[in-house]
C-alpha cells in the first residue's frame, strides 16, 4: 500500500492575485481609486495542510487529513465554532507554529498507523515523503521501524516530477481554493470572508477532492506501482523512449548522498533499516559471566580440560584445583 504525504500552505485570503492593475491616472474624472478591503493579518495568515493520498480508492477515505495552525490562526473560539463542520478523520492541530516539524511528523505517523491498523497484518505500508528536514530524523526512522512502515524518499528537486501530491493533487487543490474564495466573497454582503466560513468550506472542498478522484493513475504514471507503465510526462523528462529495467536492490551510501540535499548527515543504515539485516545484539558482561559459570557447572572437570583457564597465583591447593588427571 503506497501512501504519499506532503504539506502545502492554505491561505486565509486569495484576493490579492494576479490581474489588471489600475493606476490613479487612468481613472475617469470624478472617480476615486478603491482598494480591496483586506486586513494585513488576513492577507498574511496561512496554515499547513498535511495531505495523505493513496492509490487505493477504498482506503483513501480512511486516511487522516491534518491542518496545522498557530495560536493566532486557530483560536479556541474558532476551533469551537468549527467543531460541527470537521469531517471524520480530519484534524485541526493548534500549535506554536503552523509549520511541520519532527515531533508533529511522528504524531502524524502514529495517527496513520492507528487509522490503518486493520490493514497492517495484510499490507506492507509504504510512506512516500520528500527530503524536507522535518521528514528526516532519527526519531522518525526509529518510529517507522516500530510501526512497521517503510519510508521511501523522493530525491531532492524532483518532487514536481515524481511525487503524486505535487504532480497531481496540489495543483488542482490550489485552483479550486482560489475559485472557492472568490465565490464566497461574491456571496458575502460585506465583501469579506470570515475565517469560520472559509475553513468550513475548505474542509468540505478537501474531502470532496481527495475522495472524489481516484489517484491510481497518479501513482502509476509516476512509476510507483509498475516500472513497466510510466507516464509520457515522466518519460519525456527523463529522455527515454520506453521504460527501462530498474535495479531491485537498495541504494548504496554514495547513491543516497547524491539524492539527498547537500550537507545532509542522515545515516544510510537508519534510512534503510527495514532492508538491511539486523545486527546481533552483544551480550552484556553479566550475561557472559553467567554463561561461563553455567558451562563450568554443567561440564565439571571435563570442561576445564577442554577449555583450561589461566592458573592464578595463590596457594598450592588452588593450583591443584586446575590439574586434571
Amino acid at each position: 500500500m503506497y501512501i504519499n504525504m506532503d504539506e502545502t500552505s492554505v491561505a486565509y485570503n486569495y484576493g490579492r492575485g494576479k490581474g489588471l492593475i489600475v493606476s490613479k491616472r487612468a481613472l475617469p474624472p470624478g472617480k476615486a481609486l478603491r482598494k480591496e478591503p483586506v486586513s494585513p493579518s488576513a492577507a498574511k495568515t496561512h496554515i499547513s495542510f498535511l495531505a495523505f493520498v493513496t492509490h487505493d480508492s477504498t482506503i483513501q477515505p480512511k486516511l487522516p487529513q491534518i491542518f496545522i495552525g498557530n495560536k493566532h490562526s486557530f483560536t479556541l473560539k474558532l476551533l469551537h465554532a468549527l467543531a460541527p463542520h470537521v469531517p471524520d478523520k480530519y484534524y485541526l492541530w493548534r500549535e506554536d507554529s503552523s509549520c511541520n516539524n519532527h515531533r508533529l511528523m511522528c504524531r502524524a505517523m502514529r495517527l496513520l498507523a492507528r487509522h490503518l491498523k486493520d490493514y497492517l497484518a495484510t499490507h506492507k505500508l509504504i510512506l512516500i515523503l520528500d527530503v524536507a528536514r522535518c521528514h528526516r530524523n532519527r526519531t522518525i526512522f526509529s518510529l517507522a521501524q516500530t510501526l512497521g512502515i517503510i519510508l521511501i524518499y523522493v530525491p531532492a528537486k524532483l518532487t514536481w516530477l515524481l511525487q503524486p501530491a505535487d504532480s497531481h493533487v496540489f495543483g488542482r487543490l490550489k485552483k479550486r481554493l482560489r475559485q472557492l474564495w472568490l465565490d464566497l466573497r461574491v456571496k458575502s454582503t460585506s465583501g469579506e470572508v470570515s475565517p469560520q466560513h472559509w475553513l468550513a468550506a475548505v474542509l468540505d472542498l478537501v474531502r470532496r477532492l481527495l475522495c472524489g478522484i481516484h489517484w491510481h493513475n497518479a501513482f502509476l504514471s509516476n512509476g510507483l506501482l509498475d516500472e513497466h507503465h510510466i507516464g509520457s510526462r515522466l518519460l519525456d523528462a527523463l529522455g527515454w523512449d520506453a521504460p527501462k529495467p530498474l535495479p531491485t536492490g537498495i541504494l548504496t551510501a554514495g547513491q543516497l548522498k547524491d539524492l539527498m540535499p547537500r550537507r545532509t548527515k542522515d545515516e544510510h543504515a537508519r534510512i534503510f533499516s527495514w532492508a538491511l539485516p539486523k545486527a546481533k545484539a552483544k551480550p552484556s558482561p553479566k550475561a557472559k559471566v553467567k554463561a561461563k559459570a553455567k558451562a563450568k557447572a554443567k561440564g565439571g572437570p571435563a570442561a576445564l580440560a577442554v577449555h583450561p583457564g589461566p592458573i592464578s597465583s595463590g596457594t598450592r591447593s588452588k593450583r591443584k584445583a586446575h590439574v586434571v588427571d
